[in-house]
């Protein structure tokens, strides 16, 4: 069966062959309880807006979607591209994608890589190797220079405190301690995902010898052997925030083995097996295979419940915990670490919601905040995406309604003019009450909607 470039891309992102969603044309319309999508509406249980209340603007990305798209959905994707545009910056590391309208030029290789995943890789393929290629010259200079509290003692590595604010850090580096993003290996799967879309600027070598190298001196440290799995903050969930039971350290968050980060760990090293097949090297391609499959065994051992779903995270001490994370539920299903059945189990009882997927379900008791009582557009998007794998359904109308409502029905924020404001898409959403808050436009909330538009089938044509 011959596939379009559109469908290999959306192929080499879900390791699986789409159905229907991505061959044929689907309408992006949505109607569940208050949260409707219509041609040219978006209605929630805060309020409601028109095609015509949403700004006009005019991105430089050409690429179209198809007529049978609908006004609204038409006009979103310009405001995604615009978007993801506002979000390039320039400084003597280059030109390279922030992450949202609030976070200046700080290199954030989660925000950039997941972006990229969902649809930045596809769309704008030169600014993203760009990008990816800064996170890595950051990284490389920094190494193990962190601020005093992020020294980790119980991680053997060349660590080298160079300040007692971690702000001084960011300031000089243009990113956090290493403590503060033990997920940055995700950058190996966003090049692999942007190479499978666009072989015609693969470099390989680059490619191997880095990510090669980011295994040996970045990442080996944080794993332990005595159960076969990485030491590592949940994917992108801030140290110490809400996204932890209340009093957790710095050291209690990144010694613990989260679902998530693990599994990115997993594909990453199947990432690795292919980059050195390309580059002739069969011996090394088959151990990165051999450290995979140890890797996704130990993940089905240690970090899938009783009830077959995945859990949050097992802690430092060996606790495991109850919750579960859209994300690392998301990663395990779209990764294969679970088919069929199983994948079904871990995913089926998971909640959604007219507001989103919560963030981590059921939610922390002793803690309250946006990385906890939250739903995350992007979060919702590759939750969506593994769910339509795990049960065989379309979910491109409910989570384009999602995204259209983040946009702002209602905004939290007493910044929201100096932060994107009405009609961009925003960064998280409160739980339970639906308010839309954070960042206006925000990285990988555009890059969500350029993805639901991929699966639906809707580009029109190519940059």
């Amino acid at each position: 069966m011959l596939f379009s470039r559109l469908s290999l891309f959306i192929i080499s992102f879900c390791l699986f062959e789409i159905t229907s969603v991505a061959q044929g044309q689907v309408k992006l319309t949505y109607a569940g309880g208050p949260l409707v999508l219509t041609d040219t509406t978006l209605t929630d249980a805060l309020g409601a807006f028109t095609v015509s209340n949403l700004p006009t603007v005019n991105p430089k990305c050409s690429t179209l979607l198809k007529d049978n798209a609908s006004p609204i959905i038409k006009k979103m994707w310009k405001i995604a591209l615009n978007d993801v545009e506002q979000n390039l910056v320039t400084n003597d590391y280059g030109t390279y994608f922030a992450a949202g309208r609030r976070y200046t030029d700080k290199v954030y290789t989660r925000d950039i890589s997941l972006a990229g995943i969902l649809g930045l890789n596809y769309l704008y393929p030169k600014e993203m190797l760009q990008s990816l290629k800064v996170t890595r010259e950051v990284i490389a200079k920094q190494g193990y220079k962190v601020s005093s509290k992020h020294k980790i003692k119980e991680i053997d590595a060349p660590w080298e405190v160079i300040t007692e604010d971690e702000k001084e850090v960011m300031a000089q580096f243009k990113t956090n301690s290493i403590t503060r993003r033990t997920d940055d290996v995700v950058w190996i799967w966003a090049v692999d995902n942007l190479f499978a879309s666009h072989p015609e600027m693969a470099d390989w070598q680059w490619f191997y010898t880095n990510g090669k190298e980011n295994f040996k001196s970045n990442y080996e440290p944080w794993f332990d052997k005595t159960d076969g799995l990485y030491r590592a903050q949940p994917a992108f969930q801030d140290l110490t925030s809400s996204a932890y039971p209340k009093g957790m350290t710095i050291s209690d968050c990144v010694l613990l083995k989260a679902t998530s980060t693990n599994c990115i760990y997993y594909k990453a090293m199947l990432s690795l097996a292919n980059a050195a097949k390309k580059c002739k090297l069969s011996e090394e391609s088959n151990e990165w295979l051999k450290r995979a499959e140890a890797l996704k065994t130990a993940i089905r051992k240690e970090l899938i419940l009783p009830n077959g779903t995945f859990t949050y995270y097992k802690d430092r001490n060996g606790v495991v915990m109850q919750n579960q994370h859209n994300l690392g539920t998301a990663f395990a299903v779209l990764f294969g670490i679970v088919k069929g059945k199983e994948a079904k189990k871990a995913i089926d009882d998971y909640p959604t919601t007219d507001k989103g997927t919560p963030l981590i379900h059921p939610f922390l008791e002793s803690n309250k905040g946006d990385h906890n009582n939250a739903s995350w557009p992007f979060c919702d998007t590759y939750f969506l995406q593994a769910k339509e794998l795990a049960d065989g359904k379309d979910y491109t109308g409910y989570n384009a309604a999602l995204l259209a409502r983040c946009m702002g029905t209602k905004l939290s924020t007493k910044r929201e003019s100096e932060w994107g404001g009405f009609g961009s898409f925003h960064e998280k959403v409160e739980l339970p009450g639906g308010l839309i808050s954070g960042s206006g436009q925000q990285l990988w909330t555009s890059a969500a909607f350029m993805n639901v538009c991929l699966r639906a089938n809707l580009i029109s044509k190519n940059k």
